[in-house]
């Protein structure tokens, strides 16, 4: 698994994400902004459409790895895809028109909580399972959580900088649980040879 999501983790998303963000502030706006004004709408689907199914197919490959079949985890990962999905799909242009802005903003917001709940729920069946702690992943989840709160409250709105700090940090995480799940499972086999 790691040579198929690693250029995904270490090159592709954190790329687009970049790419998404270059040119605009990173405090004053954010991508739903970018994404739906100037003709930049196709590059925020393509950004959309890359990110929310890398999200989801990785973990689901973790899940699967790990031998995790907790209807709960995989619940809070699917609402969390669809949310994202329809959160892009949906325009950003409250202007001309407002329901639809104000639904955008709601279902953008609720996405990353969805799969915050997946991930912490993963991680919870993954230590008892295997016996073994995963503090350098819950290290990460709680950093991406308070980092993301900070960032919030300093700056008012959720800005470039918080999707680009969440996104890529996600990133990050999926690789760093890849690994350790990687770890934990082989010698959990080669001790039980």
């Amino acid at each position: 698994m790691h040579k198929r999501y690693g250029f995904y983790s270490l090159c592709l998303i954190p790329f687009l994400t970049l790419l998404m963000a270059s040119g605009f502030s990173w405090t004053n706006t954010n991508f739903s902004v970018i994404g739906n004004r100037g003709g930049r709408r196709a590059a925020f689907l393509l950004w959309g459409a890359f990110t929310g199914n890398y999200f989801y197919l990785y973990t689901e490959e973790l899940m699967e790895l790990g031998g995790c079949r907790d209807r709960a985890a995989r619940g809070f990962l699917f609402c969390a895809l669809v949310l994202f999905v329809t959160a892009v799909g949906i325009p950003y242009l409250p202007e001309q028109v407002p329901g639809l802005s104000r639904w955008h903003v709601q279902i953008s917001f609720l996405s990353p909580l969805f799969l915050a709940a997946a991930q912490i729920r993963f991680l919870t069946v993954l230590q008892k399972k295997y016996g073994s702690s995963f503090t350098l992943q819950w290290a990460i989840l709680a950093l991406l959580g308070a980092g993301s709160g900070i960032l919030f409250f300093s700056i008012g709105i959720v800005s470039t900088l918080l999707e680009v700090y969440v996104t890529i940090g996600v990133c990050l995480y999926l690789r760093l649980l890849d690994h350790k799940l990687e770890y934990v499972i082989s010698h959990k086999i080669s001790n039980f040879v």
